[in-house]
């Protein structure tokens, strides 16, 4: 890997204002194949719309998709399935919410829920990074961060198109919104026990995002020329104190 070039006094990468434009789908493969270079271009030239566009929409699809098919007593019978040691009265009243609304309205309220979501996280994990390199005084703005994250989160399309085949393969409407992602840790074998906390982390935790994890480190390292060490210790601390705090509450 070639050295990560030197910061001026603005935080830009010197060598890299003559760096040629790149396009979105240059910029999406490069970001799989030569993220290096994807990084120098997004550091001088942040763009956002492409793969933020790409993930919303793709999960907005995917969502719409899933409830528009799925046997919707039989989802609600899933749900409460994994709720562990909840009471038969508890999961009646359970049973009885979620009846209350519609697939319908199941579908609209999840469809856009999870395109919020992904917004949402999308821009905490941007500002945090701008908060710990304004501290440092480095002088990479929350845009510039935005667009890291957005495009070092595209290793998620591979979940969306893994529930997509899932979906195909069963055409009943028998799945459960969690089985069909085969690539989280629980799908693969991990096992929370009887802790919903645990098994709800197993859930949403997947390898794509331990893969946009790892770009970030990488992103960050380049962009502002620090150690490797530093470099992740920055970007897995909120993922640290996030599941430290799940775990502590879900073994005490």
């Amino acid at each position: 890997m070639t050295d990560a070039p030197q910061l001026n006094d603005t935080g830009s990468p010197e060598a890299l204002p003559a760096a040629p434009v790149a396009g979105p789908l240059t910029t999406a493969i490069n970001i799989f194949a030569a993220p290096t270079e994807a990084f120098d271009a997004l550091h001088i030239r942040p763009s956002i719309a492409f793969p933020l566009l790409l993930s919303i929409i793709g999960t907005m699809a995917i969502y719409f998709w899933y409830f528009q098919v799925v046997d919707y007593d039989w989802y609600v019978d899933d749900i409460i399935s994994r709720m562990g040691n909840a009471s038969a009265a508890q999961q009646e009243q359970i049973r009885d919410a979620m009846n209350l609304q519609s697939q319908t309205v199941m579908t609209v309220t999840s469809t856009i829920g999870g395109a919020i979501s992904l917004l949402v996280i999308y821009a905490l994990q941007a500002g945090y990074l701008a908060l710990v390199s304004a501290l440092e005084g480095t002088g990479v703005r929350f845009r510039q961060w935005f667009s890291l994250v957005s495009w070092t989160s595209l290793p998620y399309l591979l979940v969306l198109l893994v529930m997509a085949v899932n979906i195909i393969l069963n055409p009943n409407g028998q799945l459960s919104i969690y089985e069909a992602n085969s690539l989280s840790l629980a799908s693969l074998g991990f096992s929370g026990g009887d802790s919903l906390i645990l098994s709800g982390i197993l859930d949403g935790s997947n390898l794509p995002m331990f893969w946009s994890v790892a770009l970030t480190a990488m992103g960050y390292h380049r962009w502002l020329n620090c150690s490797w060490t530093k470099s992740l210790a920055v970007v897995l601390a909120p993922y640290a104190v996030i599941l430290g705090a799940l775990a502590y509450f879900a073994l005490t």
